[in-house]
């Protein structure tokens, strides 16, 4: 009971800006099925360059037999797997009647960051069963042989932010010729800014100079790709190709659902489940924080 005092609403909650799911392509599932997990081929073309000999001139001598075309795009069988974000709300039956509406608010707070964490260390529930996610050392395939899991190939070291962003978009462009994201903890992000290697575009996201979505994540750890902590100062980052993203409805429990008889307390849980993957690439950097010294 507050007493005297006049109880009143408290302030307005606003998710902060340039998270995961912002940069996600939101495809419209047909039906519910991918809520046990996805399966997708994966195309990833390197390509080649040929000639005809007939029309060619190499300004040195005759023009050789131009080599046999051969295979240039990676055909990969990939799955991603799902994993819901909750959030539990406990009451007495006598405030029942806010009960729903607080656990689904709760969830609201909390769920981006939560699925962040998620998809950066791999865990959903203490357990490793997320898949694909970025901090990993090692591939995963399922018992039918369907890739859930690549390691990621780290591109460079204890480098500056601009060395290391650029190391990172260099390798980004060697594995994909299309808009990437660039995946960094919040740690991160006053250093980017520093550098002027962050900028807001007319759409609200963040990109870098050569033109990736930046994604800031609250729930992103800075860990490396075998799930140890950076070191003081420092960070890892990570990039991939087009990341694709699929939730669900919120699901709140029904009130006789979640009587506790032996507490006489109300256990309001409201969830929302999600898949997330991406294309072709896994790569990280590790890098310095802090501002330029000249």
């Amino acid at each position: 009971m507050a007493g005297a005092r006049q109880i009143v609403d408290p302030p307005a909650f606003t998710t902060l800006p340039y998270g995961l799911w912002e940069a996600a392509h939101t495809p419209t599932p047909a039906g519910p099925q991918w809520q046990q997990g996805v399966t997708w081929v994966e195309r990833c073309p390197t390509g080649a360059t040929t000639y005809d000999e007939c029309l060619a001139v190499t300004g040195v001598g005759a023009v050789p037999e131009p080599a046999t075309k051969t295979s240039n795009v990676d055909q990969t069988n990939r799955g991603a797997t799902p994993f819901t974000v909750y959030a539990e709300f406990d009451c007495s039956p006598v405030g029942l009647g806010d009960a729903a509406t607080v656990a689904e608010q709760a969830l609201a707070r909390v769920e981006q960051q939560q699925v962040e964490t998620a998809f950066w260390t791999g865990a959903a529930g203490g357990q490793p069963v997320v898949f694909p996610h970025l901090a990993a050392d090692a591939v995963v395939a399922d018992p039918q042989g369907i890739t859930l899991q690549t390691a990621a190939s780290v591109c460079v070291t204890g480098a500056d932010i601009a060395h290391g962003l650029g190391e990172l978009e260099q390798c980004l462009a060697t594995c994909y010729a299309g808009q990437g994201v660039i995946h960094v903890p919040r740690s991160a992000l006053p250093t980017l800014a520093a550098w002027k290697l962050a900028k807001r575009g007319d759409d609200g996201r963040l990109y870098t100079p050569a033109g990736n979505l930046i994604v800031v994540g609250g729930g992103y750890t800075g860990t490396d790709p075998g799930g140890a902590d950076p070191g003081d100062g420092t960070t890892w980052i990570y990039a991939t190709g087009a990341v694709f993203a699929y939730r669900s409805d919120v699901f709140v429990t029904r009130v006789r659902d979640s009587l506790d008889r032996a507490e006489n307390t109300v256990r309001m849980i409201a969830e929302r489940t999600y898949v997330l993957g991406f294309e072709c690439c896994l790569l990280a950097a590790h890098i310095t924080l802090g501002v330029p010294t000249e």
